[in-house]
């Protein structure tokens, strides 16, 4: 075993390390053993060396991405020095090495940066670094969008950023940020995205990749962030968009384009507290949004406002029902909430149907930061440690001036989000050869979301409820409502704490990697759509069954005739709690100097979620009655997922390389039973008109109905959720076989074939009234059936000299 001294860079992560590996090699192609190794960072000027073993390998272990050089020294021999070397995050990059005879004086030095092969795994992956990352057009500075430059991996339609990777769902990809999960359970969202200008780099593990990542059906995003170095560095930006630098839509109306105004900006600065011992690196990010958006609502006219209206109005209060003279409602008459709700409209600034256009501005402001701090205790040890904090405020543009409307896309009521995230990486090396790293981190998103009108008009006798200052909807058929949007109040926050331990350590020709990978996830719900309560108004509370279109809704507003009435009680926050437990072991086998096979597994337990205070309810399909259990699933404890890979080598300039993985995650996050809130914990309690004709109360009377007391057998007509106990964790299989060749000195060209296979993909809420099976054909409770996606790829790129150009095609061969 060859005695290896390796150094900590000052300027990067460790974690995700790059490493050398290779072979030395005299004129006639024998190994040279004792040979010096050397891996020079250009930008830092730190060395990591090592020296050849009796077979003429080294292995240079945990270098983190930039620019090297690569040097080797023998006495008798020619020094060998390669410049220009790119690493990037993960990289196991062979470079065989051929000295000449001569003096160790006497220098061969090769500029060119060389067009490496991947020799070293079969998995697919993309690296992105610094220079791209800023370099490239980037609309509203998010990275996302540069994961499409890898083959299979497209962003949904509809503006998400959440990539489709394999074919698999957006929502289950894992995303680590300094090799910290940020991803959140529920709704399958991260925290925060990085800040452009603090990154380093990102890479996208697409298929087949290492055991020492999980938790994903299609891909692993993991981003390192820049860090601080001997020298001060930093930067200033900005960038902007407005309606000016927009092109007009072929089919608006003349006049100016509406307005849009997008300002990001922010700041850099790392360098040293003290020197080659402390660092410190910090960036902000601001970006201030103004939208303006038209809306078109049907206000009361003024007609309307007095009373007065052009259809027949029947006086509720008569039997049989006499008309109002000259279709009239007497103010006398009106309902005392009803004229404070007709207030709440504006008057009409348009004629026509739609009479009320508001064109006003939806502003959005958003705020990000990291704090980073790196400190090295002399060879062996090195901490660090970064807080990010992110907040976002956004308020929707309504209909109607006073907050009032319906909203059907964007956000929907006034949104606070934050996100808060804290990572601890400490990394010991042990001895020449074995390498520890131990992460800790914890992530949280919050996001409190509330309607913008205030609960000025109390309606007697609703139930308490946790949104008791909120305005309830009003829902005047043909009119804009008077109300928030369905689902504008909610209080939601999620987190995740993750223990994650790593051990590396080179034996021989075997590089072993094994750890542990610890997370605990909470969720904690405050989520009824309609807290307090929605009210329906329609022609029914002043026509007439004989004459046909009598009646309008407005009037039955002001004769408060309640057609229609609901309300979604939910008292305590929903506290679902998960925890998982990941084992993992691979081991890179350099079998021969042009074979290398990758072996591994990943063990996972995904315990069953639980609900913190048993507010859990699941119907159970066998008793017909609810159940209210601490948990709703079983344990499942097979759930190896084994990792295979192969790398050989054909010749300097061609490569073959396959991979095959099997990934576990997460039946639905920690989600069915206890995110979404079932009865009686959430109880949606109505009252309605019993002949359409009648009004079901009198507003200024107030609803009767009240909660139901939990039990097994209450909630009659009550939404329920089944689940069903056996299913197991849901996985993912993946495969590749994949050539790659070098032309010439600047070109890279791989082609190959990708497959993905899901299994077991959960889906919440099914409808358990489904036709039995020989009446309906592929019906299943509780599964989503999930095609078979296979796929062509090629690739070209250019890596080295400038301009750098990759083009990636990717043909579906899935029918």
């Amino acid at each position: 075993m060859p005695k290896q001294i390796l150094f900590f860079l000052v300027a990067s992560a460790f974690c995700f390390g790059a490493e050398f590996f290779g072979t030395i090699l005299d004129p006639s192609g024998l190994a040279i053993a004792k040979a010096k190794v050397e891996a020079e960072d250009q930008a830092t000027m730190v060395h990591y060396s090592v020296v050849s073993d009796d077979r003429g390998e080294y292995h240079i272990l945990g270098l983190p991405a930039g620019q090297y050089t690569l040097s080797v020294e023998q006495p008798g021999f020619r020094t060998y020095r390669q410049s220009g070397i790119t690493l990037r995050l993960g990289d196991r990059t062979g470079l065989n090495v051929k000295l000449d005879l001569g003096q160790p004086s006497q220098t061969i030095e090769v500029t060119a940066e060389a067009p490496l092969l991947r020799t070293a795994s079969g998995e697919v992956s993309l690296n992105v670094d610094e220079q791209k990352i800023t370099t490239l057009p980037l609309d509203g500075r998010n990275f996302i969008p540069l994961v499409t430059l890898a083959p299979g991996v497209a962003l949904p339609s509809g503006g998400s950023i959440l990539p489709r990777i394999n074919g698999s769902r957006p929502r289950t990809n894992e995303y680590l940020y300094d090799g910290i999960s940020v991803l959140q359970p529920e709704p399958g969202q991260v925290v925060f995205y990085p800040i452009v200008d603090g990154m380093a780099e990102f890479k996208l593990n697409i298929n087949a990749y290492s055991p020492e990542y999980g938790r994903s059906n299609g891909g692993t995003v993991m981003v390192i962030g820049k860090s601080g170095s001997n020298q001060f560095h930093g930067d200033v930006f900005e960038f902007f968009r407005n309606e000016d630098l927009n092109a007009r839509n072929v089919l608006a109306q003349p006049g100016p384009n509406p307005e849009f105004r997008r300002n990001q900006y922010g700041a850099t600065v790392g360098g040293p507290v003290q020197t080659n011992k402390t660092f410190f690196f910090v960036d902000w990010q601001g970006t201030r949004l103004r939208t303006g958006i038209p809306r078109l609502s049907v206000v009361p006219t003024l007609l309307q406002r007095q009373g007065i209206f052009t259809q027949q109005i029947f006086d509720p209060n008569t039997n049989p029902r006499t008309p109002f003279v000259n279709n009239t409602v007497p103010m006398t008459q009106w309902d005392n909430l009803g004229r404070q709700i007709l207030a709440h409209y504006p008057l009409p600034n348009l004629t026509g149907s739609s009479n009320f256009a508001r064109t006003a501005t939806e502003p959005d402001n958003q705020d990000q930061a990291d704090f980073r701090v790196d400190r090295y205790f002399g060879e062996k040890h090195r901490v660090f440690g970064r807080y990010t904090i992110f907040r976002d405020d956004d308020t929707p543009m309504t209909p109607l001036p006073d907050g009032s409307g319906s909203l059907t896309s964007g956000v929907i009521g006034h949104a606070i989000t934050r996100g808060d995230a804290l990572v601890g990486d400490y990394s010991w090396m042990i001895s020449p050869s074995t390498l520890n790293q131990f992460r800790v981190g914890y992530s949280r998103r919050d996001l409190n979301q509330t309607s913008l009108q205030s609960g000025d008009i109390a309606v007697p006798g609703l139930p308490a409820n946790s949104f008791a200052s909120v305005l309830p909807i009003f829902s005047v058929a043909g009119f804009q409502q008077i109300g928030p949007t369905t689902a504008a109040n909610s209080k939601f926050t999620t987190s995740i704490t993750e223990f994650l331990d790593t051990f590396t350590t080179i034996r021989g020709r075997h590089t072993i990697k094994f750890g542990v990978d610890l997370r605990r996830e909470v969720l904690d719900v405050l989520n009824p759509p309609n807290p307090t309560g929605s009210f329906g108004f329609s022609t029914t509370g002043t026509n007439s069954a004989s004459v046909a279109g009598s009646g309008n809704a407005l009037a039955s507003l002001l004769l408060g005739q309640v057609n229609t009435f609901s309300i979604d009680i939910q008292k305590n926050v929903i506290q679902p709690r998960a925890h998982i437990a990941e084992f993992f072991i691979g081991d890179d086998w350099k079998v021969s100097r042009r074979l290398t096979l990758n072996v591994g597994t990943r063990y996972t337990l995904n315990f069953p979620s639980t609900e913190k205070n048993d507010q859990g309810a699941v119907f159970n399909l066998n008793t017909q009655v609810l159940d209210f259990p601490h948990t709703a699933r079983e344990l499942h404890w097979g759930d190896f997922g084994p990792r295979f890979g192969a790398a050989y080598r054909m010749s300097d300039s061609w490569v073959i390389r396959t991979g095959y993985g099997m990934m576990f995650f997460e039946q639905s996050g920690i989600t069915t039973p206890f995110t979404i809130p079932q009865f009686p914990f959430v109880q949606t309690v109505s009252q309605q008109s019993q002949d359409n004709v009648n009004a079901a109360f009198l507003l200024s009377s107030g609803p009767t109905v009240q909660v139901t007391a939990p039990n097994p057998n209450s909630g009659l007509g009550q939404g329920v959720l089944g689940v069903n106990r056996t299913n197991g964790s849901g996985y993912s299989q993946q495969w590749n076989f994949t050539v790659q060749k070098t032309i010439g000195k600047d070109w890279n060209i791989e082609v190959g074939y990708l497959g993905s296979k899901n299994t077991r993909l959960g889906i919440p809420d099914p409808n358990i009234n489904q036709l039995p099976a020989q009446y309906l054909s592929h019906v299943q409770y509780g599964l989503f059936l999930m095609p078979q996606l296979s796929g062509l790829i090629l690739t070209v790129k250019r890596v080295s000299g400038k301009p750098r150009i990759l083009v990636t095609f990717y043909i579906e061969l899935t029918p």
